[in-house]
C-alpha cells in the first residue's frame, strides 16, 4: 500500500511518575473518532518512558481528520495507567500523558 493513501498518527505516550517501567510492560493505544469508532490499533512492548507509537488508518474511513482522538493504556506488573479522556490528536507527533487507575 503506497503511503499517500494511509493516514499515519505519531506520538509518545508517557506519566509524571518517576519509576522505572518494569519488563513485561505493554501499552495499547488506538485511534478513534468523536463516535467512538476504532480507526486504528496497535500494541506495543514499552522498554522505558516515553515510548513512541505509530498507528496507521485508511483515509476513506477518517470524516475529519481536525476530529481524531487517541485512547492508551499502559499495562505493568505494579500498576496500571491510562487516559482518563481522550486525546485530541495534534500536529505532527501527538503527546499522551497517562494516569495511574487504581485497580
Amino acid at each position: 500500500m503506497a503511503s499517500e493513501h494511509v493516514l499515519t498518527v505519531t506520538g509518545t505516550v508517557s506519566f509524571r511518575e518517576r519509576i522505572a517501567v518494569p519488563p513485561g510492560a505493554v501499552a495499547t493505544i488506538k485511534l478513534v473518532d468523536t463516535e467512538g469508532e476504532v480507526l486504528a490499533a496497535t500494541a506495543t512492548d514499552v522498554p522505558g518512558i516515553p515510548t513512541e507509537f505509530t498507528l496507521h488508518a485508511d483515509p476513506g474511513l477518517v470524516a475529519d481528520t481536525d476530529k481524531l482522538l487517541i485512547w492508551a493504556m499502559l499495562r505493568t506488573d505494579v500498576g496500571v495507567w491510562g487516559t482518563t479522556e481522550l486525546v485530541p490528536v495534534e500536529g505532527d507527533s501527538t503527546a499522551v500523558l497517562l494516569t495511574k487507575i487504581d485497580e
